[in-house]
């Protein structure tokens, strides 16, 4: 991959679904992971190629069992750390299977985007990298990206503001100033703050889907688009409010 956080579009869009079931921080951070052996051999820490038995799926595995390890062990030494950030909440079992799954989607998508990899070593081949152009293979991570940072900052939006939706009072709700026209003055704030939201994030993606993938320009254009949505998102998730006075 040319960028290790196009790893967290994909798995994100496939861990959200089944949030409830797996350990999602896990499987994020499962999904990059494996690209701080590159990124030690990049910056001249380590000699090397950039992908070498890490990058295939038995080291993978063996990387699956040192993260989860790491993290049953952290999160018995520090419960209120990760409970924070709800690493390592499941049992062993699910933390292991939901680490394997998300170092060999790296693997997975790594082989097709470097032809050079032999992902199933000690056999030497690479059978994905005929199947996919890398080119494509960016543009769905990008989608991907937008679409599950977009999805968890709502999500989280969600659950931290119910509360306070709920006590909220109808004068107080009007007051934000936040595009409350027509008949967006029945919904509460965070109701049209997300209905705004998704819709410029469903815009970015449309263009992204339209533009030439080498339009760099627009391509741009499009992720600080996607970008300010995210960090509008982040900062209402965090309690700051934007008000607009005559």
């Amino acid at each position: 991959m040319p960028f290790t956080l196009y790893h967290l579009g994909p798995v994100l869009v496939f861990g959200l679904p089944f949030r409830n079931r797996i350990d999602l921080a896990t499987l994020c951070i499962a999904s990059v992971v494996l690209d701080t052996w590159p990124a030690l051999v990049l910056f001249g820490v380590l000699p090397g190629p950039y992908h070498w038995i890490w990058h295939t799926y038995l080291g993978a595995a063996v990387i699956t069992g040192m993260l989860t390890s790491g993290i049953v062990l952290g999160a018995r030494r520090f419960p209120t750390q990760f409970d924070r950030f709800r690493i390592g909440q499941r049992k062993r079992t699910e933390i292991a299977s939901t680490a394997l799954v998300g170092t060999w989607l790296h693997v997975t998508f790594d082989s097709i985007t470097h032809p050079t990899m032999n992902p199933f070593a000690p056999v030497v081949g690479n059978p994905f990298s005929v199947y996919l152009s890398p080119m494509y293979l960016t543009l769905f991570c990008d989608i991907t990206l937008i679409i599950g940072l977009a999805w968890l900052v709502m999500l989280y939006t969600i659950n931290t503001r119910s509360a306070e939706e709920t006590s909220r009072t109808p004068s107080s709700t009007s007051s934000d100033g936040l595009v409350a026209v027509g008949p967006l003055q029945l919904m509460s704030s965070s109701i049209r703050h997300r209905l705004i939201g998704t819709i410029i994030v469903f815009i970015s993606v449309g263009v992204l889907l339209l533009v030439d993938p080498t339009h760099t320009v627009i391509r741009s254009v499009t992720w600080s688009v996607a970008g300010g949505v995210m960090l509008f998102n982040g900062l209402y998730l965090t309690g700051i409010r934007f008000q607009w006075t005559d």
